[in-house]
C-alpha cells in the first residue's frame, strides 16, 4: 500500500511537471492567412477584431452575411461594410449588391489580393495578384533586410502624410490600369529595379523609385468604394506590428461615423470555423462545469483504482456426491427392461468378488463347495447348509439363464446382502 501511495504521488508530479514545461515552451505559429474571427494566430483576426470592437465608438460588429443578403436587410441606418479575403472573387450579384448598397449611402471595404473581374470592369481598375509564401516572410525576417514603405497621401487636411514600414511580403499586391478611382489613399514605394511591370502609366516616377496604390477609394451614389490590396495587414500581426495599427486605423477612418460589419461570408468555411468543441464548453458557464466535473471524476477514479486490490478468493465447494443419482438410474433402467436375471448376475459376481478377497473362498469353483461353504459358515455363522441350497439355486440363474420375476430377485439380492453383512 505503501509503494503505491508513493507511485500515485509520482505520476501527478510528473504530470504538473510536464504540464508547466509544455505550458512554458515557445509558441509554435502558424502563418497561414485564414482572416478568422476566432484565430488567434498570426494571420488569423482575434485581436484585430477584439482591438476595433474596443476601439470604434460608432460600433464594430461581426456577420457571416455575404453582400446579397446584407443589401437585403430592411434598414435605414447607414453602415461601413468591411471585407476581408485574401481572394475575393466577387459575382456579379455581390457586385450589384455591393453597388445598391453604396449607392444607398453604404460604405464598402473590400480588402483582398484579387476582387474578380466583374468588379474591376465596373469601377475600371484592375489588381496584380501575389503569392505569399510564409516560408520567404520568415526568411526575409531573419535576414533583418529591411522593410518596404507605404506613404499614406490621404486628405492631408485630415491626417499629414506618413510612411509606414512592412515587409515585402505582406503588401506585395499594388493596383494598376489606364484609369484608377477617383482617390488614392495609399501607395508603396518600389525600387525601379525590382519593378517590372511594362507600363507606368498609373505611376508617378521619381528618379529611381515607383509609387503603385495599394488603397484607393471611389464615390459611388451616396456612398463610397474603397479598395485596400494587403489583406495580411488586416491581421493581429498587422494590428500589433509596431506603430502600424495608424495604418489600419487611417483607412477605417474613411467609412467616417458609420458603425462598421465585419463580414466572414466570402471566406473557406475551415476559416469560419474555429471554434473548436473544448472552446464552446468553455464559452458556457453550465458546459465548463460539466466539463470540469468531469475531468475532475476522471483523475479521482484513476487515483482510487490505481490502488492494488485483493484478488478474489474463489469459492471451492465440495464435490457432489452422485452415487446414490447414478444407482438410481442404473436401477430406472433396469426397471424398464425387466431384466431381473442380468441384475441378479451382477450381485453374485459382486458377492464371489467379496469372498474372494475376505476369506479366500471361490464359490464358482463348484469342485471346492463343500470345503467353500464350510468355511463360508465359520465366518459368517449362518448355517452351512442353508448356504449350500443358496448358492445351488441361484446357479441355474447365473450361469443357465433361467428367467425369474422380480419377487424371487429381491429373495436373492437380500440373500446374497446378508451372507456379504456377516462377513
Amino acid at each position: 500500500m505503501k509503494g503505491s501511495r508513493w507511485f500515485i504521488v509520482f505520476i501527478v508530479a510528473f504530470l504538473f511537471i510536464m504540464f508547466a514545461i509544455e505550458y512554458h515552451l515557445p509558441k509554435n505559429f502558424v502563418w497561414k492567412p485564414t482572416f478568422g474571427h476566432h484565430d488567434e494566430q498570426p494571420f488569423g483576426c482575434a485581436v484585430f477584431d477584439t482591438v476595433l470592437s474596443s476601439s470604434l465608438p460608432q460600433g464594430y460588429t461581426f456577420s457571416r452575411k455575404s453582400l446579397y443578403q446584407l443589401e437585403q436587410e430592411d434598414t435605414t441606418q447607414r453602415r461601413g461594410i468591411l471585407v476581408i479575403s485574401d481572394n475575393l472573387r466577387l459575382s456579379d450579384v455581390d457586385v450589384n449588391a455591393l453597388l445598391k448598397m453604396a449607392e444607398r449611402g453604404d460604405k464598402i471595404m473590400l480588402v483582398s489580393t484579387l476582387f474578380g473581374r466583374y468588379l474591376e470592369d465596373t469601377l475600371q481598375f484592375r489588381s496584380y495578384y501575389s503569392y505569399f509564401s510564409p516560408m520567404a516572410l520568415k526568411k526575409y525576417a531573419t535576414s533583418f533586410l529591411k522593410k518596404d514603405s507605404l506613404h499614406w497621401i490621404g486628405d492631408s487636411t485630415v491626417y499629414p502624410r506618413q510612411t509606414f514600414y512592412f515587409y515585402p511580403q505582406l503588401c506585395s499586391s499594388y493596383f494598376w490600369g489606364d484609369s484608377l478611382p477617383e482617390r488614392v489613399l495609399a501607395q508603396r514605394v518600389f525600387e525601379s529595379n525590382e519593378f517590372r511591370y511594362e507600363t507606368e502609366a498609373d505611376s508617378l516616377t521619381t528618379d529611381s523609385l515607383v509609387y503603385m496604390p495599394v488603397a484607393m477609394s471611389r464615390r459611388w451614389g451616396k456612398g463610397e468604394v474603397i479598395l485596400v490590396s494587403t489583406p495580411l495587414i488586416f491581421t493581429n500581426y498587422g494590428m500589433l506590428d509596431g506603430k502600424n495599427a495608424t495604418y489600419i486605423f487611417r483607412l477605417l477612418s474613411q467609412m467616417g461615423k458609420l458603425p462598421i460589419v465585419r463580414t466572414e461570408g466570402y471566406m473557406k468555411e475551415t476559416a469560419q470555423v474555429q471554434q473548436s468543441p473544448f472552446r464552446y464548453f468553455l464559452a458556457h458557464e453550465p458546459l465548463r462545469w460539466a466539463l470540469y466535473l468531469t475531468m475532475i471524476t476522471i483523475i479521482l477514479f484513476m487515483i482510487f483504482t490505481a490502488k492494488r486490490r485483493q484478488r478474489v478468493i474463489p469459492v471451492i465447494h465440495e464435490p457432489a456426491n452422485k452415487s446414490l443419482e447414478f444407482t438410481e438410474l442404473i436401477g430406472t433402467l433396469y426397471f424398464q427392461k425387466k431384466d431381473h436375471a442380468d441384475l441378479v448376475r451382477k450381485k453374485f459376481s459382486y458377492l464371489a468378488e467379496e469372498l474372494r478377497r475376505e476369506i479366500q473362498v471361490d464359490i464358482e469353483e463348484v469342485a471346492d463347495d463343500e470345503r467353500s461353504f464350510h468355511r463360508i459358515a465359520r465366518k459368517t455363522g449362518m448355517d452351512a447348509g442353508e448356504i449350500a441350497k443358496f448358492i445351488r439355486e441361484v446357479r441355474p440363474v447365473i450361469y443357465g439363464g433361467r428367467v425369474i420375476d422380480a419377487e424371487q430377485m429381491k429373495v436373492y439380492i437380500d440373500k446374497m446382502n446378508e451372507i456379504i453383512n456377516h462377513i
